[in-house]
């Protein structure tokens, strides 16, 4: 029997759904994790002129409770997800309501099958839900029924499939997007090897990491407690996800919380990840009370995660100094050699030093320039270099480094 969703059609589609076949992917791939999933499968079969023929997607997590249905299918842009969603966590993506309905940028109907565990009896429960691209304000669960099946998930199926080929899912492209959406949440849940797999062959993200490193520190509270904590720091070679964050992570490696780093608002391509686990996290509480309901627990005020916040910062800001020192200064000049910006006489290698030397002092004089504002901007610096107020200019340039860290 079919059931209403919460809004028409209509609202459904100018909702701002996915119009891209990899953004629609994704959202069923979190919709995966966010039911507890660790691994995630993408399978389709093409024939010879590479037509695709079936497309699935399929995650091992919990399942979707019949009886809850009504709270997770029938309502739109209020998940049930969201009573449970917490902003300080990476888990629970798909809080909108709106994953489900993404099959639309690229499949005319989608069908789940799921099986779960029901809370009242005990018993292992399958049923599929049904719903079409031209009437997406309705779903149609059938056939719940026992089952002798063990093991709880959910497969998506995917039909009358359209602007999609088999080269759209084994393509450099679609896996370097994967990448780019799931490498850090990949990462920060490696000990637990949770994995996307296309056609058996699992995503790797890996090669998308421009440097790492890890350490240990230890810290006392008060009372002479050791803790130890394991810093993993990452460098992406490009963006991934929307933020940058560290990750806190208990004796169990689960994220407790996280917490944005202070380099999110540069553009100078220092794309970061730093992951924090210690059993010093076992008994934390991310909110911000500086008193604790319980005695046991710690709180952001508590004097050992001051301590630990004061490391991370220091060794965040040290990365960016010496990525901005080496890498961006050399690629920064080259861009500007490369596009005609730097001049063609005069001392050249005098103006290049100096403006590696300005660039690793502040590196956000030189965002958001276009091509002549470029050209005019380095002509002027050459212009002063050559009327000996190179270190008014040094002086100038520390004052607006100092301003801009006071600022932040």
């Amino acid at each position: 029997m079919k059931e209403k969703v919460s809004v028409t059609d209509t609202g459904i589609q100018s909702s701002g759904l996915p119009k891209d076949y990899m953004e629609a992917v994704a959202e069923y791939i979190w919709n995966g994790f966010d039911a507890a999933a660790s691994v995630i499968d993408i399978h389709f079969e093409s024939n010879e002129i590479d037509t695709i023929y079936s497309l699935s997607i399929t995650d091992n997590g919990t399942g979707i409770d019949y009886d809850l249905l009504k709270e997770t299918f029938g309502h739109f842009n209020d998940s049930i997800k969201k009573a449970s969603f917490q902003k300080s966590s990476s888990f629970i993506k798909g809080n909108k309501g709106r994953g489900r309905f993404s099959f639309s940028a690229f499949s005319g109907k989608a069908m789940w099958h799921t099986v779960y565990r029901d809370s009242q009896t005990g018993d292992m429960m399958e049923y599929d839900i049904t719903i079409s691209r031209n009437a997406k304000d309705f779903y149609d669960p059938e056939g719940k029924k026992t089952t002798v099946k063990k093991a709880t998930g959910t497969t998506v199926t995917f039909y009358d499939l359209f602007e999609v080929s088999g080269f759209s899912f084994q393509s450099d492209e679609f896996k370097s997007f994967l990448v780019r959406e799931f490498g850090w949440f990949l990462m920060l849940n490696r000990e637990k090897e949770y994995k996307i797999r296309i056609n058996g062959v699992p995503i790797e993200y890996t090669p998308a990491i421009a440097e790492s490193d890890t350490g240990v520190i230890s810290l006392k509270d008060g009372e002479g407690v050791e803790f130890f904590f394991r810093i993993t720091f990452v460098r992406w070679s490009e963006r991934i996800g929307d933020k940058f964050f560290f990750y806190f992570l208990n004796s169990k490696q689960s994220e407790v919380f996280k917490d944005l780093t202070s380099f999110n608002n540069n553009a100078i391509g220092f794309y970061h990840s730093v992951y924090v686990e210690s059993r010093y996290f076992d008994a934390f509480n991310p909110g911000d009370n500086e008193l604790s309901q319980n005695l046991f627990e710690r709180t952001k005020q508590h004097s050992v995660f001051k301590e630990v916040m004061g490391h991370l910062h220091e060794l965040v800001r040290l990365r960016q100094k010496a990525f901005v020192d080496g890498e961006a200064a050399v690629k920064l000049i080259d861009n500007y050699d490369r596009n005609g910006i730097l001049p063609k006489t005069g001392n050249r290698k005098e103006l290049q030093q100096f403006l590696k030397g300005i660039y690793s002092t502040e590196p956000r004089l030189f965002q958001g320039l276009n091509k002549e504002q470029q050209r005019v901007y380095i002509g002027l610096i050459g212009m002063l270099l050559q009327t000996g107020k190179k270190d008014e200019l040094l002086a100038l340039v520390s004052q607006e480094s100092m301003a801009a860290a006071e600022t932040n």
